[in-house]
């Protein structure tokens, strides 16, 4: 099997899908979901094909074309990054994990979710970074990456440092360290850290 990453200006319901990516792993880019009575009969090849899609947190339509796909019962994800709307963030990783109705998994909140320990590093940007990571749930390739990834990034604890003394690093490990005012990627981390961990511990004893 291989593995496509496609990065596209266009919206979902614009794409040409292809048969032959079936016996790949295909992450698409989009710019946009589009109109979603349009999307509604690419539903059938979307998920024949296993197509992944993964939209910007920056642009604020994102956050409900992502809710709109997992609905949908299609694997989807948002890209994090600086420019994050963290209100909306933050209700989207609830809808993710706590959500009653059935859906399709949210990255990253689904790769955090399981791939979470107590006290161990769990680096979410690997679902974007290194898709591959995410698509085969590699246990081994995922340690490896957080192990080079937590001595990357050492150099934040040589000094006092907002991120060295934020508990949200399992998860963020300084992805947002150039942000003047870290209290939004703060708050968000930790919270998610927190809401998994009561999720785990309520399933331990269930």
């Amino acid at each position: 099997m291989g593995f496509v990453k496609l990065v596209m200006k266009q919206e979902i319901t614009t794409i040409s899908f292809k048969e032959e990516w079936q016996d790949s792993s295909v992450v698409i880019y989009p710019s946009g979901l589009g109109k979603v009575r349009d999307l509604l009969p690419l539903l059938p090849i979307i998920k024949r094909l296993n197509i992944k899609f993964f939209l910007d947190s920056a642009l604020e339509y994102s956050y409900e074309a992502v809710q709109i796909l997992s609905s949908l019962g299609v694997y989807s994800g948002i890209v994090i990054n600086e420019r994050a709307n963290w209100e909306r963030l933050t209700d989207l990783m609830y809808y993710a994990l706590c959500g009653k109705v059935a859906h399709a998994p949210i990255e990253p909140f689904q790769y955090v979710y399981d791939m979470y320990k107590p006290n161990v590093l769990v680096d979410y940007g690997v679902v974007f970074e290194n898709c591959e990571i995410c698509e085969t749930n590699n246990t081994e390739s995922a340690e490896n990456h957080r192990e080079s990834q937590s001595k990357a990034w050492q150099r934040f604890f040589y000094e006092p440092t907002a991120c060295a003394a934020c508990a949200g690093w399992r998860i963020c490990m300084g992805k947002y360290a150039d942000m003047k005012d870290k209290t939004n990627c703060q708050n968000f981390t930790i919270e998610l850290l927190n809401l998994i961990e009561s999720i785990k511990y309520k399933e331990l004893r269930s």
